[in-house]
């Protein structure tokens, strides 16, 4: 494996110009599939190095790096760019014949300006998507699973999205060819969630099925998704634990909002951060509170798991509709039922224009599922979606 180095990150790692193996012979696949280029940026005024590979334009991200991890670079290489494709659900026998057939780790100066400029344009779209850095791990795992998806363009040939052409060139290497190729590469662990509003005398639940790598953050916009809630208010998980403290998974758009968390009666994380798999299925339930004013409390319940070859979250099925946005919580809904129920009360209009846009919308399975594909690139509310 040939990491083809900027020279300040060279003079970082303080390899030495005879130290250097030539950079020619990689242009062309599978050989382009097997290098990387390299480059000791900053981001957000933190240092790190950035990894781009020479084929696809999959990067990945090594965040504050120490001298430590100077010294023992070759290792820690490696590890960056298997926990990035295990996130992305790569079978690990498909990691290792990659890793095999790559071979040692070698390192040559950058191969020429063009690739200079596209590692740049990377670390653009990093920056922006830079919310979801962490600055208490090293590999930035979640980064590469959205920047992956960043549409790249090269000369006249139509755009191509890093991960698709990523996994189309595992494919190869593995042995294989051909759509089905591509989907044997991956083998992703599946949670079937069962997602309840605890609502008295009310049956209001979704099921999905959502990959085990994703994070909280992913799972918080899957439930806005397919309860069609607003995302207009606060949020929050909590996992209670017998054992130890209970633990809260909070949304932390704000950082200096984590000042505020009571952690003395919590153990708190931050949503962007964590995994599904580091909680499910340790603890089969999880608790989710929307809209802190109304407080609409959801209970998620792990079902089962599944194995799959696509790395989407899926709306398998859902009974009753949700409260409306605003309502004025469990107190608010009934007295909504009600109304709503008597055309001859006066507020009866005036509370059915209100409801147009506060309430769910009867949208198909279909388009949720639509939906739900966004997720991994950051999930918003639209009323056109």
């Amino acid at each position: 494996m040939l990491i083809q180095c900027t020279k300040s990150l060279l003079d970082q790692l303080g390899i030495k110009n005879s130290e250097l193996h030539p950079q020619e012979g990689h242009e062309q696949f599978p050989n382009s599939f097997m290098a990387w280029h390299a480059n000791f940026v900053s981001i957000d005024r933190k240092k790190a190095i950035v990894l781009m590979n020479y084929e696809t334009r999959y990067s990945i991200v090594i965040y504050r790096p120490s001298k430590k991890d100077y010294s023992k670079i070759n290792e820690l290489i490696r590890e960056a760019i298997i926990t990035a494709l295990r996130m992305e659900g790569v079978r690990k026998e498909v990691i290792e014949a990659y890793m095999e057939k790559a071979g040692e780790i070698t390192f040559s100066k950058t191969a020429s300006r063009s690739m200079v400029g596209k590692m740049n344009n990377a670390l653009r779209e990093i920056e922006i998507m830079q919310e979801y850095s962490d600055e208490k791990t090293r590999i930035q795992r979640y980064i590469s699973m959205i920047t992956g998806n960043f549409i790249q363009l090269s000369g006249n040939d139509p755009g191509f999205y890093p991960i698709e052409k990523m996994l189309e060139c595992l494919s190869l290497i593995y042995g294989q060819e051909g759509h089905e190729a591509v989907e044997d590469v991956l083998e992703i662990d599946m949670y079937q969630l069962k997602i309840k509003i605890n609502l008295e005398g009310h049956e209001i639940w979704r099921r999905v099925i959502v990959p085990s790598t994703f994070s909280f953050r992913h799972l918080h916009n899957i439930i806005q998704a397919v309860f069609d809630w607003h995302n207009d208010h606060l949020h929050e998980f909590v996992v209670e634990r017998a054992e130890r403290k209970d633990l809260k998974i909070v949304m932390d758009d704000d950082t200096e909002s984590m000042e505020f968390f009571d952690f003395e009666a919590f153990e708190i994380l931050q949503e962007r951060f964590v995994a599904l798999e580091e909680i499910f299925p340790t603890y089969g339930e999880v608790l989710y509170e929307y809209d802190f004013g109304d407080s609409w409390e959801h209970t998620i319940t792990m079902e089962k798991v599944v194995k799959s070859n696509e790395l989407r979250a899926i709306f398998v099925e859902g009974i009753g509709e949700r409260p409306p946005e605003n309502v004025g919580g469990e107190g608010g809904y009934e007295e909504y039922l009600r109304i709503m129920a008597d055309e001859n009360d006066p507020e009866h209009e005036d509370m059915k224009t209100w409801a147009e846009n506060q309430k769910e919308r009867n949208i198909s399975q279909a388009k949720i599922n639509n939906r739900l594909k966004h997720i991994i690139k950051g999930y918003r509310y639209s009323y056109f979606l």
